[in-house]
């Protein structure tokens, strides 16, 4: 981990704390012991087979399915998950991966805040008899409409008011070979780089760190600063906001 001017933090794609419990590998990047106060960020690898279930008393937990297929029991209710599901994780909600094989699912996903009270059961309790419709928790990325930041970024809305999470946002984006104005907003940042290769800039900061596949950054509120991409590819990261807030409200340095 690479800590930056203003406590920006940088993340290799080997940083973390792993831990596993049955058919699940998680590797906790950003929390508080890390120095990101309000956002954790963790990758998920689920085996075949049924995870432990995992509950959060008091915090918004939020998915993003990278790999794999399966099924994500949230609340008694089957959420049929593959590439591009977003999944939100309600507060007091207990939730199991079902992966059916025979590879892996992997999911990144960020807990906003950090739960002090987070609860890990390794024999899922019997998903209780539900009837009618699962409540609407989660979203398809290729169904979410792209919207601007910015002259050439683009980004789609995930996990965010509209199925009932109140305190983060989460988000896809893109970014072609560009250089955006140095900038600042007014939230906590985690993302996650999915594809491509980008340089980091942090204003008040000459190290410029370069971000890969895996490669994670933490930014605190206010902290200015834009992405580069050098070229020729177009970047694909994964973000999240806490609080709640918009790809496209950025406050450019003056």
């Amino acid at each position: 981990m690479k800590i930056l001017n203003g406590g920006c933090r940088v993340y290799d794609a080997s940083d973390g704390t792993i831990a596993s419990r049955g058919n699940w590998t998680s590797r906790t990047v950003m929390s508080r012991s890390s120095g990101a106060p309000l956002i954790t960020q963790t990758i998920n690898d689920y085996g075949p087979g049924i995870s432990p279930a995992t509950l959060n008393p008091a915090s918004e937990e939020v998915h993003y399915v990278v790999a794999g297929a399966g099924v994500c029991h949230v609340g008694g209710y089957r959420y049929d998950v593959r590439p591009g599901s977003a999944l939100f994780v309600p507060p007091g909600t207990t939730y199991h991966v079902e992966n059916p094989g025979p590879g892996t699912i992997r999911i990144i996903s960020a807990c906003c805040p950090e739960d002090a009270g987070r609860q890990v059961l390794d024999t899922p309790p019997a998903p209780p008899a539900r009837s009618g419709t699962a409540p609407n928790l989660m979203v398809q990325e290729a169904d979410r409409e792209p919207m601007r930041a910015g002259r050439d970024r683009e980004f789609r809305l995930l996990v965010n008011t509209d199925v009932g999470c109140k305190q983060v946002t989460q988000f896809i984006g893109w970014i072609p070979a560009s250089k955006a104005p140095f900038h600042r907003h007014m939230y906590e940042e985690g993302i996650c780089v999915l594809q491509g290769r980008a340089i980091l800039h942090i204003k008040g900061d000459s190290s410029a760190p370069e971000l890969g596949p895996g490669s994670g950054v933490y930014f605190p509120v206010g902290v200015v600063h834009c992405v580069e991409n050098p070229g020729p590819d177009p970047i694909r990261l994964l973000g999240v906001f806490h609080p709640s807030g918009s790809p496209a409200a950025a406050y450019e340095d003056s």
